[in-house]
């Protein structure tokens, strides 16, 4: 086993994703669980963008621009991938949306992919969806072209609305993050990008060296030659012939920029917001179950979480003096207060746990552990001041 750090987050938000709808009915994004009652999602993709999107406004990372990237195939049967000479100069494990939630790039021999290290689960409200809607119509704009044009016709729809806990899991493979392998072979076509017709640049692998611990490609076609050098930002961990024609090699981050890749990722979880429909919903983490494990087996407590709706009267007497007529007077009066509140409750957790409250500090400094080379399989929990918690 190698080390793994797995988060169960409980959130609160709004109408998070919708689906395709129909007409001018804008439908949320449901599914149907064990009890037979629909329930709202946030689908895992939805979450993914929403966090390298948070981790790019607050300047953990960088998503790849456009020239990044290219499309593979022709016709309607074309796909977004990462560009083939990121991946041949090892540039493209500076991404993080690529080093940490994969990619399949089409346009090498063999085909080269890369499973997720970092493991999202879609986040399904804590609660059953009621089939509560909003309508709404643009009537300010269609009122000020009544003025001009002497016609009224606004835009009317209805949109579906759930507010509520949602729950997700994060499982990230520490050990795969920040290295990547890469599959070539001697002979083979590759496609680096298209060319100001916006035509494919089709090029030959005509050999690829391990020069002084550096990788170059070198590259034909019928118009020219190029070379492809490593990146200056990445190491170069192995080189393999493994056959007269297909090549292997090894391409890392340094065990710095590793750390540093897993905790900007636990930082931009804690921070994640989402922007939809004009709104920016704050979806960082209520509740925070935290598994960190370093030559052990990972576990998830996400079924292991549940949403309680407690009830609580309370009853007691308040005493009032005042004078009155230059009289002292004391009056006695019985106060109920009745109020309801949301408790998470958890079961199964073996051993004392301490429920901490939730900061990032005490959150990295928990995820630290999972670099200081010792063997461990611990679970904390943390928690925002306005939920409670209960252990059972």
């Amino acid at each position: 086993m190698g080390r793994f750090l797995v988060m169960d987050v409980v959130f609160y938000g709004s109408s998070l994703n919708y689906d395709q709808g129909s007409g001018n009915y804008q439908e949320l994004k449901k599914i149907t669980r064990w009890d037979g009652r629909q329930y709202t999602l946030v689908s895992r993709y939805a979450l993914r963008y929403s966090l390298l999107e948070t981790g790019r406004k607050l300047g953990l990372w960088e998503v790849a621009e456009g020239e990044k990237l290219h499309r593979a195939g022709s016709g309607d049967n074309t796909v977004i991938q990462p560009a083939t000479d990121l991946l041949l100069t090892g540039e493209i494990l500076l991404y993080p949306e690529f080093d940490l939630f994969g990619y399949l790039i089409t346009s090498t021999t063999p085909q080269n992919f890369r499973s997720a290290p970092a493991k999202l689960s879609h986040a399904v409200s804590m609660t059953p969806f009621n089939y509560d809607a909003l309508f709404n119509a643009n009537l300010g704009m269609a009122n000020r072209m009544r003025k001009v044009h002497g016609e009224m016709k606004p835009n009317p729809f209805t949109a579906e609305e759930h507010e509520t806990f949602y729950l997700y899991s994060l499982v990230v493979d520490v050990d795969e993050v920040g290295t990547i392998d890469v599959f070539v072979t001697l002979g083979s076509e590759v496609t680096l990008g298209r060319d100001e017709k916006n035509k494919e640049i089709k090029m030959k692998i005509e050999d690829v060296i391990n020069e002084n611990g550096r990788t170059k490609f070198i590259l034909k076609n019928k118009k020219e030659t190029r070379e492809l050098l490593q990146s200056e930002k990445v190491e170069l961990e192995s080189f393999e012939r493994i056959n007269n024609k297909l090549v292997h090699i090894r391409y890392s981050l340094s065990p710095e920029e590793k750390k540093k890749r897993v905790e900007r990722l636990v930082r931009g979880l804690l921070s994640l917001k989402r922007s939809i429909k004009g709104r920016e919903e704050d979806l960082r983490p209520r509740l925070l179950v935290l598994g960190i494990y370093n030559d052990a087996s990972y576990q998830t407590f996400k079924d292991r979480i549940q949403l309680i709706d407690e009830y609580s009267e309370e009853e007691y007497d308040e005493i009032e003096e005042r004078e009155e007529d230059g009289k002292k007077v004391v009056r006695i009066k019985h106060v109920v207060s009745k109020s309801r509140k949301p408790i998470f409750q958890m079961t199964g957790l073996s051993g004392d746990i301490d429920v901490a409250e939730l900061n990032e500090s005490a959150v990295l400094s928990a995820v630290e552990k999972l670099f200081q080379g010792k063997r461990l399989s611990e679970v904390k929990i943390f928690k925002d001041p306005s939920v409670e918690v209960r252990l059972k």
